[in-house]
């Protein structure tokens, strides 16, 4: 069993490590904010931790792949073999004010695949798991008019665009040991990796060929890895009833993320477009440590209600692209799932797993000096088809900023899907007659 184990593991790696690229660009996001720092970060875990407000510390079983603490990994059936892929769908509204003081609205929409994964135990206390899931987005499109009288009483009226396109992307494989009863530690190998892409252009009136249109094209390439660690510990307050505490929590270590920067610079004229090149420059972005600590409570294997809280401090870390500071990074997350019975031969809906939550973050971002918070309610549902395969399904609305002190508030809604496919037996060789 531990060799076949081992080469289905490296064969299904690989497919992620083939497949990565395509579907890491394939979902493509929309915000403003997502100008500063390293953009917009991704809500944290799958579909079936999206509809319970992101919790994920104490968050654990045999049908669920909760990367964001591996030691959950360990909590599988022998024999199993689970596959979870996601797609997701967001719309966000705008409200907030141009340059000119006027109020201005707008919408965008876009998706795309969100994450893969696979899972198996490799004993009755091991269990690993290997996947891609988002970690941040860039996408923005902004357009500035000149201001200046004598520019515009000589030259015109000048235009600006800023438009930015991107995203890091994180490749985990990951490990969860129960060495006792109850308790269980985990260990994920992260690989950052992605471009973020920022242009920056300008283009003179017509009217005006003794001045040259320029465009400036600059990407910061990420490319490393990083390591978290996990513990989850159950009391058992009722085992005939399947009642219990959960505590959860993980610590990611603080690292100097190695980033390439390629830079160069156009100039169009009416008599040739001259490209001016810049040396690709090796730098360092700095990811600073993170702490999540969790608890849940189930209630006889129906009810699990479960609340966390999440720290990074981005402080200390230095911006690339756009001079404003980062902020310490607080959430807030709370999360209810209820299964009226998991076993009933009779009715389906019996057998669906209902959830709901919310979320309140203070981002990582400052922007006009101020601190950007975002909260959201959540709300979704798994539905099982045959065996313990399910598919599903999470709806998540709320905002993110704010259009005080002329800046913009965002109105998000995101629909995630995902198929959780259960096999068993797993590795198991059959005997012929």
């Amino acid at each position: 069993m531990y060799k076949i184990a081992f080469k289905s593991f490296i064969i299904l790696v690989g497919l992620l490590c083939l497949y990565e690229y395509p579907m890491a660009q394939s979902l493509n996001t929309y915000s403003p904010y997502s100008r500063y720092g390293i953009g917009v970060l991704s809500q944290p875990g799958f579909t079936q931790n999206r509809s319970m407000g992101g919790v994920s510390q104490a968050y654990k079983g045999e049908t669920v792949i909760n990367f964001n603490n591996p030691a959950s990994y360990s909590d599988r059936d022998s024999m199993s073999f689970l596959l979870d892929f996601g797609f997701e769908t967001n719309t966000s509204d705008y409200a907030g004010y141009d340059q000119y003081l006027n109020p201005q609205t707008s919408r965008n929409t876009a998706g795309g695949i969100h994450h893969i994964a696979i899972s198996f135990p490799v004993s009755k206390r091991i269990g690993i798991a290997a996947g891609l899931t988002p970690y941040s987005f860039v996408g923005y499109r902004l357009l500035r008019f000149e201001t200046d009288p004598d520019i515009l009483s000589t030259i015109g009226r000048v235009k600006y665009y800023h438009t930015g396109n991107g995203g890091i992307n994180n490749v985990f494989v990951g490990m969860g040991v129960n060495p006792f009863k109850n308790f269980s530690v985990g260990l994920n190998m992260l690989y950052y990796f992605g471009s973020l892409d920022y242009n920056n252009d300008i283009e003179f009136p017509l009217s005006y060929d003794i001045y040259t249109n320029g465009y400036v094209r600059s990407s910061f390439q990420v490319s490393d890895i990083n390591f978290n660690f996990g513990i989850q510990y159950s009391f058992v307050l009722d085992k005939e009833n399947n009642t219990s505490i959960t505590l959860g929590g993980t610590y990611q270590l603080g690292k100097r993320m190695s980033m390439t920067q390629t830079w160069f610079a156009t100039l169009e004229s009416n008599l040739l477009d001259t490209l001016y090149p810049h040396p690709d420059r090796v730098s360092e972005l700095e990811f600073p440590w993170s702490l999540n600590a969790g608890v849940a409570f189930t209630y006889r294997n129906k009810l699990t209600i479960s609340g966390e809280y999440f720290t990074q401090d981005w402080s200390k870390t230095t911006p690339f692209n756009v001079n404003t500071p980062m902020a310490n990074m607080e959430s807030f997350r709370f999360g209810v799932e209820f299964t009226p019975n998991r076993d009933d031969l009779k009715s389906y809906f019996k057998k669906v797993n209902y959830r709901a939550g919310f979320f309140t973050n203070k981002s990582n971002l400052i922007v006009g000096g101020k601190q950007i918070d975002d909260f959201g309610i959540t709300f979704g549902a798994g539905l099982p088809l045959k065996g313990k395969t399910r598919v599903n399904v999470s709806l998540e609305v709320g905002k993110r900023g704010t259009d005080e002190n002329y800046l913009i508030k965002e109105t998000f809604g995101a629909l995630n899907f995902s198929f959780t496919f259960y096999d068993y037996p797993w590795f198991f060789k059959r005997k012929y007659n």
